[in-house]
């Protein structure tokens, strides 16, 4: 019953960010549509995206949440952490934004012969990479929150950076408002730090940078990194490949995956995150996990299948109601109808997967959730770029679903193998 509580706390805190990240998501088809200039904000947004989600988010959580528990909550262990992991992200910060139009031709290397959109690309990406750093800031303050079972506060947070992404077009005199867009998610993550760190309420303290679980911290950094980088390469190589097809393609597979990600967060997400607090106090203790874990697999797929099942039956009416107006036409619908259909296929693979990565990391078992990575983004690029050049860019998804269902399978055998 603990847990069910927790999870339908984070459950409810998430909700209230998709559905503002959803409404973002109307207000951007609304306002760009399919075009070449969505292509550019999706990308100049998904630059720093790259980055954040190796070093923030789920990354901080899956090994600073294990190390931050063992320490007992040390305040001197946390504000070591922050001094040694903030001082990177500031040297990335420097250097992303400096080298932002070799980012934008590695990323989006299809958007070189057409230099309008290319340099609209670079213009906003040199906009929005700083958020990286509040980014950060956030995914720590998020991770303080997890471990005090503050569950709602760290999982509505989002919802301000899309507040703010909607509200810019309105209030920033520009143009352009693809760069108010851009603008708009620079200002949303600043606000989320600082609304995060009103709730924290730690002060600072003497950092110690000899605390035992320091090394730990840094021993698990380092392979989930790996590992999350691994998830990355996944969108990188989709972009990359997207970027060569028609204009809109990019902005396709991104209005159906948000609308394919929004239960994977409410479920996926929020029951992996919650768990993980579990797992590393029960490991904690020198006990095992592992029937915890089988109850966390049930329930979620108790829960997903019925929720795929459904949505996969109203497909097209889901995207039309959602996204069918301003400068998304019909056909843009049945597009991005296929597009969802596709991600679908592997909701419930894909919230098992979650599931089953908190608890390896949580057991320090490093290895084998690298290795599930780096099978998982195997089969992903493998099969779009086999399948791209029969199925253009849908292959992007159909790759999402092979290496989902490959990087689940070995996650089970290695987990349940061991028996």
């Amino acid at each position: 019953m603990r847990f069910l509580k927790r999870f339908f706390s984070f459950s409810a805190g998430v909700l209230v960010s998709r559905t503002t990240g959803l409404l973002r998501e109307i207000f951007i088809a609304y306002l760009l549509g399919g075009s070449g200039k969505a292509d550019a904000f999706y990308v100049a947004f998904r630059i720093p995206s790259l980055f954040r989600d190796i070093l923030g988010d789920q990354t901080f959580n899956n090994a600073f949440i294990p190390a931050y528990t063992e320490s007992g909550e040390n305040r001197q262990f946390l504000w070591a952490v922050f001094i040694q992991f903030m001082s990177i992200v500031v040297s990335v910060v420097i250097l992303g934004t400096l080298l932002a139009p070799l980012l934008v031709a590695i990323v989006a290397p299809g958007f070189i012969k057409d230099p309008e959109r290319f340099q609209l690309t670079v213009q906003m990406t040199r906009i929005t990479f700083p958020s990286l750093l509040f980014f950060s800031l956030s995914a720590l303050f998020m991770a303080i929150l997890n471990v005090r079972g503050k569950f709602f506060i760290s999982a509505v947070s989002p919802a301000i950076i899309n507040l703010s992404i909607i509200s810019m077009p309105f209030i920033l005199p520009v143009q352009e408002k693809a760069v108010a867009l851009a603008w708009g998610l620079l200002t949303g993550v600043m606000l989320q730090s600082a609304f995060l760190f009103a709730f924290v309420r730690t002060f600072p303290a003497k950092p110690d940078f000899r605390h035992p679980s320091l090394r730990t911290f840094w021993k698990l950094i380092v392979p989930v990194l790996v590992s999350y980088s691994f998830t990355e390469i996944n969108m990188f190589f989709g972009t990359f490949i997207a970027s060569f097809f028609e204009a809109g393609s990019i902005a396709y597979l991104n209005y159906g995956f948000r609308l394919f990600h929004l239960p994977v967060a409410l479920v996926g997400v929020a029951m992996s995150i919650v768990a993980l607090t579990d797992f590393s106090k029960i490991h904690a203790q020198g006990k095992s996990a592992i029937q915890h874990l089988k109850k966390t697999l049930l329930l979620s797929a108790a829960i997903t299948i019925p929720i795929a099942i459904l949505m996969l039956l109203f497909a097209e009416p889901i995207v039309k109601i959602v996204y069918q107006r301003g400068h998304f036409s019909p056909e843009d619908v049945k597009i991005t109808a296929k597009v969802l259909t596709i991600y679908l296929l592997s909701l419930p693979i894909v919230n098992l997967s979650k599931l089953m990565t908190s608890y390896v990391f949580s057991a320090k078992d490093t290895r084998t959730a690298n290795l599930s990575f780096a099978i998982g983004t195997i089969g992903d690029v493998a099969t779009a770029v086999i399948l791209g050049p029969f199925i253009g860019f849908y292959a992007v998804a159909w790759g999402h679903v092979v290496g989902s269902l490959m990087r689940a399978s070995f996650l089970a055998f290695r987990i349940f193998g061991r028996q």
